[in-house]
């Protein structure tokens, strides 16, 4: 009997296929690289806060690596930014946006006993700063101090008021205004119940402005 034998030969692989990123994939990509250069942050920092290496952080970015919804949730939660605003069209993002007088949304700022305000730029996505018009004499109660991270400018439009800074008390007149670090508790109050506004605008790399200002408010 005679016997045949077949030298096995290893069965070639199927060469790996790297499909281009999609549409929506380039969007969070760059999305996710605008906001981080807004913000100051090194890769390493994101990486930090989100528990995700820099390495992969940075492989995402330039459009090399897919990035799943899981860690796309992780990433929005360590810019304070909605999930949702990574898949917002640019072409929605208004470059200007005007507000005429009187036409701004009206909302409650620092709660439903809060000051009565209007904002200025509502329309206006990945903000980095936030312009609000407050009336100050229109709190149901006693606004406490608050405190957040990043800046704040206050200009007194009308009337007058009290800033407190901490422990500082200063008092503020028409056109009198005043540039702070908002991680010091502050708050600005109408004296004597008399009629006051100012144009606060607060600008921070960590508080939830990129087009979520609604976050922090409640209805007028």
């Amino acid at each position: 009997m005679q016997y045949l034998f077949y030298k096995s030969f290893p069965m070639p692989r199927p060469k790996s296929v790297t499909r281009p990123p999609g549409t929506a994939e380039i969007h969070v990509a760059r999305r996710l690289a605008a906001l981080r250069a807004e913000s100051g942050l090194t890769l390493r920092d994101v990486a930090h806060r989100t528990g995700l290496s820099d390495a992969y952080l940075n492989r995402v970015e330039r459009q090399k690596t897919p990035i799943n919804i899981a860690n796309l949730e992780k990433v929005a939660l360590a810019f304070g930014v909605p999930l949702a605003s990574f898949f917002e069209n640019n072409s929605e993002q208004e470059p200007l946006v005007v507000t005429r007088a009187g036409s701004g949304k009206l909302v409650r700022f620092r709660g439903r006993k809060g000051f009565r305000a209007e904002l200025l730029a509502e329309r206006k996505k990945g903000k980095l700063m936030e312009p609000i018009l407050v009336d100050l004499a229109s709190a149901k109660g006693v606004v406490p101090l608050q405190s957040h991270p990043g800046q704040e400018f206050n200009f007194v439009v009308k009337g007058r008021c009290l800033f407190h800074f901490g422990k500082e008390r200063i008092e503020l007149a028409e056109g009198d205004a005043v540039y702070f670090d908002a991680a010091v508790p502050h708050v600005c109050r109408a004296v004597g119940g008399e009629p006051a506004r100012i144009l606060a605008v607060v600008a921070s790399p960590n508080y939830p402005l990129h087009g979520n200002i609604a976050v922090l408010l409640d209805d007028a």
